[in-house]
């Protein structure tokens, strides 16, 4: 388990590590896809030159250059290249609408995008084929160049939805990176063994956990082609047969994945870890793979985080208690965070439940061209006469009698109808002790018929049948009318964003 001493951070960014495993490690494969393998010198060889080629470009220390293109390992090795120059990536989600993106890019002020033959054109950026910096040649002295990454210096710069519509930019450093390392390097015991997926977007921060957890290491990261990433047939037979050690997952993906994995392979498979992030896990949902593969081997994992606290906050090794509770156990903190409970409105919390207060060398200075007096996310608190900066994350939770934390909801998963307070979280938690039921998710919603009032959608357990009256029955007796949704809708799986978060706004399109 984690240590409760906090482990020292080592001063070294991730991306000097990955250059003494080249070196250590030359010939050893670094990334695969399905048409070829690139071994770590090569993979160096090619960060060098591309960097070379950046530089040209004008691309410095402190810069940001925007990724508008679908993983890949030329995009990869020019997302290294670019931190090599002590620069940022900031990744433009490909499917997410273009004035968003636009948005994003004016925001962000990349001196450059990376793209390919189907990125949209952005006018007033300067615009470059990723797969083309592969083959293009540095005219700069071939001398090589200096990892110019720093500590201090920001790695990426992911965006996340603003509360005014408008996306915000948080930008991570390397020390925040190697921090989140350090504090979960012993426990996962990282390798020159392991072999991962890079089965995330770039524009969801799982990716950079996908990414460091292999090359930072040793390890082979394999990139699936789209078309294995979304089949879950292929994507099992692709884990068995390469070998997957530390498979990366949101609940939603694993629930498809793991039916595939269940169904076709009886066999004990290389996985030594599966880690859940990105979204609430319900425990309940696992008793099939349970069943069929246990939870020793591989170990599942519930990690809370956000993409402020860089990734991943806390963890929870998964044990046979958590399939017959339906709490949702996020585990400890990991070790270099302070945390503050923090009781939210005029009355006395509920069995000491309140907000989440983080603080810790995990924890973002801020967002991107928003100062700390126009945002009220990042407040200063002393604590044990220390004042430290705390990130509010929004998210309710309590103790345990291990104290450990359970996830309760978000903050702003509250609301009032017919001036009661209702915290959604809880209508959510009940609903989901129905027979069958997967995930379930309420949505507060206003109409000209019904008025502000909640409609509940869920999933079934694979091929499940639950009818709407099912659910209405139960609430009816678990709940009292004013908590009750007044409209129901099955559906075959609950929409994510590209962060990996509840899509309500789709959602509620499905009503219309």
């Amino acid at each position: 388990m984690l240590q409760t001493l906090l482990p020292e951070i080592k001063p070294k960014t991730l991306l000097s590590r990955f250059f003494d495993v080249a070196q250590t490690y030359p010939n050893r494969i670094a990334l695969q896809d399905d048409k070829k393998r690139v071994s770590y010198g090569e993979l160096q060889s090619w960060i060098d030159n591309i960097a070379s080629v950046l530089s040209e470009y004008q691309v410095k220390e402190g810069d940001f250059v925007a990724v508008a293109v679908t993983p890949s390992m030329e995009l990869l090795a020019a997302l290294l290249a670019v931190q090599y120059t002590g620069a940022a990536y900031v990744p433009i989600d490909t499917k997410a609408p273009k004035d968003r993106n636009l948005l994003i890019l004016n925001d962000a002020n990349p001196v450059l995008i990376l793209g390919d033959t189907t990125t949209p054109n952005y006018e007033g950026f300067s615009q470059h084929n990723v797969h083309h910096l592969i083959k293009e040649k540095s005219a700069l002295p071939t001398a090589p160049m200096v990892n110019r990454a720093s500590e201090e210096g920001v790695a990426y710069v992911i965006y996340t939805s603003g509360t005014t519509g408008k996306p915000k930019g948080v930008p991570i450093t390397h020390k925040n990176l190697q921090a989140l390392f350090t504090a979960t390097e012993q426990f996962f015991t990282f390798n020159e063994q392991d072999i991962g997926l890079l089965y995330h977007s770039f524009a969801f921060d799982f990716s950079v956990w996908e990414i460091w957890s292999m090359l930072g290491y040793g390890g082979k990261l394999i990139i699936p082609s789209e078309e294995t990433r979304v089949m879950p047939e292929k994507l099992a037979k692709l884990i068995a047969h390469e070998k997957i050690t530390i498979l990366n997952q949101t609940p939603t993906a694993f629930s498809v994945n793991a039916s595939s994995l269940c169904n076709y392979y009886s066999e004990s498979l290389a996985l030594r870890f599966i880690v859940f992030g990105g979204e609430r896990l319900n425990f309940q949902a696992l008793e099939k793979w349970n069943r069929h593969f246990g939870l020793q081997s591989p170990q599942l994992v519930n990690m809370y985080g956000i993409t402020e606290t860089t990734v991943h906050a806390s963890l929870h090794v998964v044990n046979q208690n958590d399939l017959e509770n339906i709490e949702s156990n996020i585990g400890k903190l990991l070790p270099h965070f302070d945390y503050i409970i923090r009781p939210f409105g005029d009355e006395e919390p509920d069995e000491h439940s309140g907000e989440l207060l983080l603080s810790g060398p995990q924890i973002t200075h801020g967002y991107l061209n928003i100062s700390h007096e126009e945002c009220s996310k990042f407040i200063w608190l002393d604590k044990d006469g220390i004042s430290r900066c705390y990130y509010c994350s929004g998210d309710i939770v309590r103790h345990n009698k291990n104290n450990e934390l359970i996830f309760l909801g978000r903050r702003d998963h509250q609301t009032k109808i017919n001036g009661y307070r209702i915290e959604i979280g809880e209508i959510e938690s009940v609903l989901s002790k129905q027979s069958n039921i997967h995930e379930i998710c309420v949505v507060n919603a206003q109409s000209p018929i019904f008025g502000h009032h909640l409609i509940c959608f869920y999933t079934t357990i694979e091929s499940a049948d639950v009818a709407t009256k099912q659910l209405k029955a139960h609430a009816k007796a678990a709940l009292p009318v004013y908590m009750r949704p007044v409209r129901y809708r099955k559906i075959g799986i609950i929409p994510k964003t590209v962060n990996g978060k509840v899509d309500k706004k789709a959602m509620l399109n499905m009503m219309e």
